[in-house]
């Protein structure tokens, strides 16, 4: 049996990453790539620059 992973992007709307939902940080029933973004200070993920503004 073959089994899907669901993505999608981050719930942070200045960040530009895509979420495994697996492995996403669930804040308020929304996914968020990591702690930065779920706590409002953006992210530090490569090609991303929603945490430096």
């Amino acid at each position: 049996m073959k089994t899907a992973t669901t993505t999608q992007p981050c719930a942070c709307e200045r960040c530009n990453c895509t979420v495994n939902l697996e492995t996403a940080v669930m804040k308020d029933g929304k996914a968020y790539c990591c702690e930065g973004c779920a706590n409002g200070s953006g992210c530090k993920c490569s090609g991303c620059s929603c945490g430096q503004g």
